[in-house]
């Protein structure tokens, strides 16, 4: 199933490694506290909802008193990315944004109950839940993006740096330079090169290759092709250069993902 869901209670909870995954991540914290690194300590409390892009590292410190609604969703298996106007606040959190949302306290009833009839549709997994599970999931990222204190829509170097990662996410798998999404967003490459790592603190490439990764591993998860195919899909012709770039950004090989992501039923 593209979208899980889950329900949990923690009295304390200890920290975690650094991490990344492969789905978008949107949790719920409905009592207790919990302290995150995400570029920056960040502080949640109850009420409040965490967005974690596919591919962002982050890393949990802390918590206590904690009941937890999370949910994970391949976003290419649910024909979203973060061009669509749903997913703005995932893409606020990718160029810098802090995760965390805090939901008006009216909402949070909304938002429980959303969750509930989410994993009550996974439990049955009859031929509808998809559709219905994914209309679920859309009234969620409703809350999330009026729930959120910015815009990425506005003008300036950020809108910039958000038109160019949308292309970016949208055609990484084909064979795309700079000098491509420069063009697509109508600037110079140097221009737009210094403006992405000034905003981002990562290369135009370096973004590229991050888009790319992040589709090996949903191919990893989710299909049986070998290695060697999925480097050849997702852009590269060597695949030793791929095994290097995957193990830099994920500290294991990509068969070790692979059996890593498994059994644990990523």
């Amino acid at each position: 199933m593209p979208i899980e869901v889950g329900h949990e209670f923690f009295e304390r909870m200890e920290p975690h490694p650094h991490a990344s995954h492969t789905e978008h991540v949107l949790t719920l914290l409905v009592r207790g506290r919990l302290r995150m690194e995400h570029g920056g300590l960040v502080e949640i409390g109850p009420g409040a909802v965490t967005l974690v892009p596919a591919g962002v590292p982050h890393r949990l410190l802390e918590g206590e008193g904690m009941e937890v609604w999370w949910l994970a969703f391949c976003a290419s298996c649910v024909e979203l990315d973060e061009s669509h106007p749903l997913m703005s606040s995932f893409r606020q959190v990718r160029l810098g944004a802090l995760p965390m949302f805090q939901l008006p306290p009216e909402r949070l009833p909304y938002c429980v109950k959303l969750m509930q009839e989410l994993q009550a549709e996974a439990a049955q997994s009859t031929p509808e839940s998809f559709e219905v599970m994914r209309s679920l999931l859309l009234l969620l990222l409703r809350e999330a993006k009026r729930a959120a204190p910015l815009d990425v829509s506005g003008g300036g170097e950020q809108s910039l740096v958000s038109d160019a990662l949308a292309f970016i996410q949208q055609h990484s798998l084909e064979p795309i330079s700079l000098r491509d999404v420069a063009e697509a967003v109508h600037r110079s490459p140097s221009y737009l090169a210094s403006v992405v790592k000034n905003k981002t603190g990562y290369s135009v490439g370096e973004w590229i290759s991050r888009s790319r990764l992040s589709e090996a591993c949903s191919r990893l998860a989710h299909t049986d092709e070998p290695v060697d195919r999925i480097a050849s899909r997702v852009g590269w012709n060597d695949v030793t250069h791929f095994i290097r770039q995957f193990k830099k950004a994920y500290g294991i090989t990509p068969a070790a993902w692979r059996k890593e992501n498994r059994m644990h039923g990523g």
